[in-house]
């Protein structure tokens, strides 16, 4: 993987871990690395489509 910068410390690392995705409305998003380290320090991101597939009924148009 391409080496890239700690969200926490500022250091370059060898071995990112993904520990979030930016969203946003104007522009594109981006993911956020950590080193091993620091990644524990981060919060568990929500999965978004978590609450969608633990309904009983099915997700779309209501006629």
């Amino acid at each position: 993987m391409t080496p890239q910068i700690c969200a926490r410390c500022q250091k370059t690392t060898r071995e990112p871990v993904v520990v979030a995705i930016g969203h946003s409305a104007s522009g594109g998003g981006g993911t956020v690395y950590a080193c091993p380290g620091c990644a524990p320090t981060f919060p568990q991101q929500r999965d978004p489509f978590s609450s969608l597939l633990a309904r009983d009924e099915p997700v779309g148009w209501q006629r």
